[in-house]
């Protein structure tokens, strides 16, 4: 009987031991940081911490937009978590480590150097996330997990940090502990904390997966290198260096200040807030010279790949951006130097996306305003993503298709046959003027919003039924105009047009030719679009100027026009298109017993390519 009694007693003591109530104590923090353990809930404010609050074990912390929350253990490893975070103290153990759960955002984690390690005793701090596991002995790194793209990134500062993919299914995972839903309106994130009864033996797992002997596609990271889990169906990217000018801001952020972010910065007048990623002068930390190549690397057989080294690194979303293609190699912190791709925020490292651009988590660059510039270097950042394959849903390349502002800021030639069957009536007589010819067409690059174009005809008569005596073989229609992009589907155009049309001269029963010189106003709407084509309606209205001639005089009128038209994109670059309008316009003709008012009415079809370049 006393010696059951005894070795109970050991074996409580062992278990107060292994696991301690209070896993980490919250120290300081700065805005709203709220505690959710064992379904109570209690909001703190950060800035009026005076003393040590314990945190227990299995408890979720969520911290504001504008905040951040610093703890500290009893060996004085030190956890920041950043704005915008969701984490989970799980477990602490004194012989196998602490277990923490990354859910959304980032932290940072500055660990001490730790107790001896020994065969079964497990003395470090292991992270998960949705998609990988992290580890640190003596490091001091960046953990960043992004909610949408599945993301996680590690940045280290210091020491050595051992990195590893996971998926959603592994046991590993922390996708079971806080499940989010989306809402109704889509624009909000719903979760439901899980409670999770094998955290020791997770803990075992976590040891295991990234140090056991049977470890595989583990990445172990040295300063100043980034690494993340860009697909599902590979392993982590391969450590590379990122610019030392980012990593010594961001390694002088210790508070994770978030709050300056690209969307809302407009550096292009000198603005002292953001600094270039170049010159490398001055005390900057140099990272660690890592193993892969400096251009770039990928392995088809191991699914390895590395993007090429002295990028910036957005850490909202994760996303490596790399350097330009002409980037030159600096030999002496051995990285190539980015001088296109965005500046960097002087106060706390962040990445800041070039003037009207912006970092979706999904479709990498987009844009928030349409400009040609803007425009210009998305589609060369996203090409870069593509090429370093950092982007598993890319979307901005691999359409079938232009967008509509990728249209209005792009040179597009075409060509096409029309074919016009107008019916003009003098007074109670009638005419068939029927023609058919060629257009050649030509749309200047615009700004992604406004863009010029020129439209040329060349037009045969047709008037082969007709009696009367003719003068017109061939004639021309000239329009110059303006298009203006108001959205993804709607447009408005403004144009000059030249025109030679045939007139009948009722006192000598000849048909000769007159010039219209029309100012014309439209509006258009695509109604349908798929992948690739665009179905578009569109209708205006043509005013034309009175005109002298030798034989009569051109007094003023008014017409409108109605249609719709068709674009088959081939490829990214040419289309088919068609459209078919129905155009009226009256006027009238004066002088030398011509008098008459003319309506003209009837239809034109357009059938051509164009290319885009």
């Amino acid at each position: 009987m006393l010696s059951t009694f005894k070795y109970s007693l050991i074996f409580l003591f062992i278990s107060l031991l292994i696991t301690s109530v209070e896993a980490f104590e919250l120290v300081s923090g700065r805005g709203d940081i709220n505690l959710f353990h064992k379904d109570q809930m209690k909001k703190i404010d950060g800035n009026s911490i005076n003393g040590a609050i314990g945190i227990n074990q299995d408890t979720l912390i969520m911290t504001a937009s504008n905040s951040y929350a610093r703890f500290i253990n009893d060996r004085g490893d030190i956890l920041i978590i950043g704005p915008n975070s969701k984490v989970t103290v799980e477990l602490k153990s004194t012989f196998a480590g602490d277990l923490i759960a990354l859910h959304d955002g980032n932290i940072r984690v500055i660990a001490k150097k730790q107790r001896k390690v020994r065969k079964g005793k497990f003395d470090r701090i292991f992270i998960r996330t949705n998609s990988a596991v992290a580890a640190a002995e003596t490091a001091d790194f960046l953990l960043s997990y992004n909610l949408f793209n599945n993301v996680t990134g590690l940045l280290s500062f210091n020491g050595e940090a051992a990195f590893k993919r996971i998926d959603k299914t592994h046991d590993l995972s922390a996708g079971q502990r806080l499940i989010y839903r989306r809402s109704s309106k889509g624009s909000q994130l719903k979760y439901k904390f899980h409670k999770d009864t094998g955290l020791s033996e997770k803990l075992k797992l976590a040891n295991d997966t990234l140090f056991g002997d049977e470890r595989k596609n583990v990445s172990t990271l040295y300063r100043g290198q980034y690494s993340a889990t860009f697909h599902d169906a590979r392993p982590a990217s391969m450590p590379v260096k990122i610019n030392p000018i980012q990593l010594t801001l961001l390694y002088r952020n210790t508070n994770l200040d978030m709050t300056l972010y690209s969307d809302s910065m407009d550096y292009g007048q000198g603005d002292d807030a953001t600094v270039a990623a170049f010159p490398l002068k001055g005390d900057l930390l140099r990272p660690a010279e890592q193993v892969t190549s400096y251009r770039g690397q990928y392995s088809t057989y191991q699914k390895k790949y590395a993007p090429k080294a002295g990028g910036l690194v957005d850490i909202r979303t994760g996303i490596y951006i790399p350097p330009e293609n002409d980037a030159i190699f600096d030999e002496s912190f051995r990285v190539y130097i980015p001088r296109k791709i965005g500046r960097i925020n002087a106060v706390n490292g962040n990445f800041v996306s070039p003037k009207n651009l912006k970092v979706d988590p999904n479709k990498g660059f987009v844009t928030v305003n349409n400009t040609h510039e803007s425009l210009k270097n998305q589609q060369m950042l996203n090409n870069l993503l593509k090429s370093n394959l950092l982007l598993a849903s890319y979307q901005n390349v691999s359409r079938k298709k232009m967008s509509m502002a990728e249209r209005y800021s792009a040179n597009i030639v075409g060509v096409s046959i029309v074919n016009q069957g107008l019916t003009h009536t003098y007074n109670n007589d009638e005419f068939d003027f029927s023609s058919r010819g060629i257009e050649l067409s030509l749309i200047l690059i615009g700004n992604g919003v406004i863009r010029p174009f020129a439209k040329f005809k060349l037009l045969n008569e047709n008037f082969e039924q007709l009696t009367s005596s003719k003068e017109v073989e061939r004639f021309y229609h000239m329009n110059l105009g303006l298009d203006y992009l108001l959205n993804e589907n709607f447009y408005l155009s403004g144009q000059i047009s030249i025109d030679e049309a045939p007139i009948y001269l009722s006192s000598t029963d000849t048909i000769t030719l007159a010039t219209i010189n029309s100012l014309i106003g439209e509006v258009g709407a695509k109604v349908i679009r798929s992948k690739r084509y665009d179905i578009f309606v569109f209708g205006g209205a043509k005013y034309n100027h009175s005109n002298e001639d030798d034989e009569f005089d051109m007094e003023s009128g008014f017409g409108f026009y109605a249609g719709a038209k068709a674009e088959y994109w081939i490829n990214r670059r040419s289309y088919f298109y068609g459209d078919l309008s129905y155009i009226n316009h009256s006027l009238s003709i004066v002088g030398n017993s011509n008098d008459s008012d003319i309506d003209m009415s009837g239809t034109i079809l357009n059938l051509g390519y164009r290319y885009s370049f």
